[in-house]
């Protein structure tokens, strides 16, 4: 009898150290479920963005519908008593920032080559001339703010548009990149046009942003006073300095300069060129820190990084080409985000001299809504992520001097 309760006594506690074991296993294997990548959490989430959208879509399809309804009644597309988004944001209702639901038609892939952006690879970094963008449709969309006339919103990715493949940017260079540049960028954008919702689809330029944070005023300097040029806000009476323009008014060609054509000659001495670019900073970079006349949220949307490791700047294209004049030379570039400064003729691609720069940004969309789209077409999004922008900053593709005839060597 003693030897068979040891025995007893031996096989519970192997029973319960087996019962731990597993206890442990459905532990680990539950915990993995409920927060692991494809978890209940992430799942749950996952299917509130999907519900989110499928009936954003349904009531776009809707008030399409709609408008086409009044159309072929003669009504122009007008909304029946809906209110529209130009008035929503005037009202408040809809704020700089928002997510909304607005949906690109289905647009083939865009290629751009070296006639139109004037790269030529010719350190061989990319591998080609050809640059393609493809449609993503899980781009997001947030409101910029309202055009010029005040008659159309203006909406903006949520992120920089990447190009196909593991080079994600744009590169355009010398006098062919820096003539074309608005074409070219126009053109990649047009890939995220609705022509039932949207006048146009094209480049984001520097007056967007300059609407998105209240109107500026910028002075350039006069002939006789270079380095006296800058930039505030109009409203602003004590004149508080947020930018400066070009240092020097104009820059005169001297023998042997090149002008900027395409493709580029030299330039008579004695010709003039206007300058007429200018920057403000909206992030100190040195540290990363937000200049604190920039809103939050046109910070958040416009400039600020979503990775972890980048300080500050998301760096992109604006189709705002601008001539930049030092008393040694002028520049001409398209315009860029980047560095902390949005500016004008940033990212030079030509020099007076004869230099060229191939450069690559990514590319930001503007889209302008037409008047008469309501809130029911394009609704605003309440709990919209968003993937992150993982790649930072701008890269140079290659430089140089032109020779006699004009060539890069």
């Amino acid at each position: 009898m003693t030897k068979n309760k040891e025995t007893q006594r031996g096989i519970t506690l192997v029973a319960l150290v087996i019962t731990i074991v597993i206890l442990i296993i459905l532990a680990t294997i539950s915990i993995g479920a409920i927060f692991g990548d494809n978890g209940l959490i992430n799942r749950a989430q996952d299917a509130k963005n999907y519900q989110a959208n499928a009936d954003a879509e349904q009531n776009q399809f809707f008030g399409d519908a709609e408008t086409a309804i009044n159309e072929a009644l003669g009504g122009k597309g007008e909304s029946t008593g809906e209110k529209t988004l130009v008035q929503a944001f005037k009202d408040g209702e809809i704020k700089v920032g928002d997510y909304v639901n607005y949906k690109p038609e289905a647009h083939d892939p865009t290629t751009v080559g070296t006639s139109e952006t004037g790269y030529t690879d010719s350190d061989g970094i990319s591998g080609g001339t050809d640059q393609t963008f493809t449609q993503d449709p899980n781009t997001t969309w947030r409101v910029l703010g309202l055009s010029e006339d005040g008659n159309h919103l203006l909406l903006t990715s949520g992120s920089p548009i990447k190009k196909d493949g593991e080079d994600p940017y744009l590169v355009l260079e010398s006098a062919a990149g820096a003539a074309n540049c608005v074409q070219v960028l126009d053109k990649i954008s047009g890939l995220y046009h609705n022509s039932a919702l949207a006048d146009e689809t094209r480049s984001m330029k520097i007056e967007d942003i300059e609407r998105a944070l209240g109107d500026m005023t910028v002075e350039y300097p006069q002939e006789g006073e270079n380095g006296t040029g800058k930039v505030y806000f109009t409203d602003d009476e004590s004149k508080a300095q947020i930018g400066m323009t070009t240092e020097y008014p104009s820059y005169t060609y001297r023998d042997g300069d090149y002008k900027l054509v395409n493709p580029p000659v030299k330039a008579a001495s004695g010709e003039k060129v206007q300058a007429d670019a200018w920057a403000f900073m909206y992030a100190n970079p040195g540290n990363g820190t937000k200049m604190e006349y920039v809103p939050q949220r046109v910070y958040d949307m416009l400039f600020a990084d979503t990775t972890e490791s980048a300080s500050f700047a998301k760096s992109y294209w604006l189709a705002s080409p601008g001539v930049i004049a030092y008393s040694d030379d002028a520049y001409f570039g398209p315009g860029a985000v980047g560095d902390g400064l949005a500016a004008s003729g940033y990212g030079a691609l030509f020099y007076s001299g004869g230099g060229w720069g191939a450069v690559g940004y990514a590319v930001r969309p503007v889209v302008s809504l037409k008047s008469n789209v309501s809130v029911k077409q394009v609704q605003k999004i309440d709990d919209q992520t968003e993937s992150k922008w993982s790649t930072t900053g701008g890269q140079e593709y290659g430089s140089g001097n032109l020779d006699d005839e004009g060539e890069p060597n």
